[in-house]
C-alpha cells in the first residue's frame, strides 16, 4: 500500500508532501513515517486510496530522487 507523508516543521510553514511510502499496512507506514519525521512539528500519513486526484500521481520512478530517499520502503 502506498502513503504520501504530509508534515511541517513550524506553525508558520504549511503542511506540504514530503515523502511517499510503500509499504504493507499502516502499523508500518506509521513506524517509517515516525523514525524519519520524529523531531517535526505535524506529520499526517494519507493512503493513496484515500485520495481523490484532480491530476493524476507520478508513478514511483517519475518521483524526484530527494523524495524517493526520505523513508526508504
Amino acid at each position: 500500500m502506498r502513503y504520501f507523508v504530509f508534515a511541517r516543521q513550524e506553525y508558520d510553514k504549511p503542511v506540504s508532501r514530503q515523502a511517499v511510502i510503500d509499504v504493507d499496512g499502516a502499523a508500518e507506514a506509521s513506524t517509517r513515517a515516525r523514525e524519519r519525521f520524529a523531531d517535526w512539528l505535524e506529520v499526517r500519513l494519507v493512503p493513496e486510496e484515500r485520495v481523490r486526484w484532480i491530476v493524476g500521481p507520478l508513478a514511483p520512478e517519475q518521483l524526484p530522487e530527494w523524495e524517493r530517499a526520505e523513508v526508504p520502503a
